[in-house]
């Protein structure tokens, strides 16, 4: 990201300016979980980028997958670890300027580091991506680098689960991403479903703040 932005969001967390957080596991990976999990007789490999402190990442883990997360607070990757009282380690990673924070036993990777420093050639070879707060908090000008980093990382078959915005394109973030950009972007047979309408918002985000948003929506996005 270029550095206002990082740093606009590296201040939020230092401040536990945190609106979009969920303090529960989202409905979508209970209700759509298969998704992120289609292989029956394979570890599944899943990655949830600009992760937070999700507690999505201990109930994915719980279930037998290996979770990889990227954020770039470091305040955010410890607060999990520690919110979710699991042991860890941490090693500088060159390759993206930053750090990766592992659990003792293997299952939890959080790379904290720049979002648009990271690519296949870091970690590849997922079944899943949840795209729960990632896309949408970038603005359109950066969405054209988010999508070559995420090109790498798709193929035929993978589960994408996406949230956005149901609101004005014009405003954000959290921005609304039109399905032609998405499927312009990823320049593949992308295909884009709407599964549902969430019934819960993080505690943060309410009419006062953001008036012209309706709630959120998660797609599934089907690459052939």
């Amino acid at each position: 990201m270029d550095d206002k932005t990082m740093q606009g969001w590296l201040n939020c967390w230092e401040k536990k300016t945190i609106p979009w957080h969920h303090t529960d596991v989202h409905e979508t990976i209970e209700k759509y979980y298969e998704i992120l999990a289609a292989s029956p007789t394979a570890k599944n490999k899943i990655f949830i980028p600009l992760c937070g402190k999700t507690v999505d990442i201990k109930y994915l883990v719980d279930r037998g997958n290996e979770v990889v997360g990227l954020e770039a607070s470091e305040i955010a990757v410890r607060d999990f670890f520690t919110e979710q009282n699991i042991e860890y380690t941490s090693e500088d990673v060159p390759a993206v300027k930053g750090k990766l924070y592992r659990s003792s036993d293997k299952m939890i990777k959080i790379y904290c580091c720049d979002l648009f420093l990271f690519s296949a050639e870091v970690e590849s070879g997922f079944s899943g991506i949840w795209d729960r707060g990632s896309m949408v908090a970038l603005s359109p000008e950066a969405r054209k680098r988010y999508f070559e980093i995420m090109k790498t990382l798709t193929y035929p078959g993978i589960g994408y689960l996406l949230e956005m915005p149901d609101r004005d394109p014009k405003n954000g973030p959290p921005f609304f991403v039109p399905f032609d950009d998405l499927e312009r972007g990823f320049e593949q047979k992308c295909r884009v479903t709407k599964l549902f309408a969430t019934e819960k918002l993080p505690p943060g985000l309410d009419g006062e703040k953001m008036p012209d948003l309706k709630g959120m929506v998660v797609f599934r996005l089907a690459f052939q």
